[in-house]
């Protein structure tokens, strides 16, 4: 599936690390997207308080698109360099062995490009669940080769595990190297047991969070 949404900004505030994970969303901003062509888009809040969307990007591997946004008299940008796109070939379906149980799990296939410094994230999805699992690789062991890994999430030992004829989709995304970095320390923010620190963000002005370009291709396979 080569499904291309139209780019998205969501806005929120943060809060105490000790509240729930409830963030107020931020309404009545200015965001605008630029890019390294000239281009110029603006984009409008949606009926969802703090969604901004636009119909008119269609995202270009090799472009460096700007993100500007202005919030009471405030703004904070960010920069990020959309990759070029790696071809998703196949989901492969796969088991293994966890003490006495046998767990179903999913391969995503690609060929990483001779080179270092490409970058990957992966959105999985088990029937219409998303799991709450960061999936962030370089090619730092891996360059030029095809992927073996497999994703594995935290929860996979209890209930949450894939079973037969579940419907596993994945978002395979090339992401840029400020974007993996984030990712890469969220993912050890989440099985950290020491006191949490922000994640470095690629937006400036003491902003959390991040601004990713990337590319997207989605496959499924229904669990044997």
């Amino acid at each position: 599936v080569n499904h291309v949404a139209p780019p998205t900004v969501t806005l929120t505030k943060s809060v105490t690390f000790s509240s729930d994970n409830s963030f107020p969303p931020v309404s009545g901003a200015a965001v605008t997207i630029t890019d390294n062509a000239g281009n110029n888009f603006t984009l409008t809040e949606s009926s969802q308080k703090g969604t901004y969307s636009i119909n008119t990007i269609i995202g270009k591997s090799g472009r460096t698109y700007t993100m500007n946004v202005t919030v009471n008299g405030t703004t904070y940008t960010a920069v990020c360099q959309m990759p070029q796109l790696v071809n998703f070939d196949s989901l492969r379906a796969d088991a293994i062995t966890y003490g006495n149980k046998v767990l179903k799990v999913v391969v995503p296939v690609y060929t990483d490009p001779l080179g270092r410094g490409n970058c990957y994230q992966f959105i999985e999805k088990i029937n219409s669940r998303v799991i709450q699992n960061v999936y962030a690789w370089n090619d730092n062991v891996n360059d030029g080769g095809t992927n073996t890994r497999r994703l594995i999430y935290s929860d996979q030992i209890d209930s949450l595990n894939i079973k037969t004829k579940d419907t596993v989709a994945v978002e395979m995304r090339c992401i840029d190297k400020s974007v993996f970095n984030y990712m890469y320390a969220l993912a050890d923010l989440n099985g950290s047991q020491t006191t949490p620190a922000n994640p470095v963000s690629n937006i400036n002005n003491g902003a959390l969070g991040y601004f990713s370009a990337h590319t997207s291709r989605t496959k499924r396979i229904i669990m044997p």
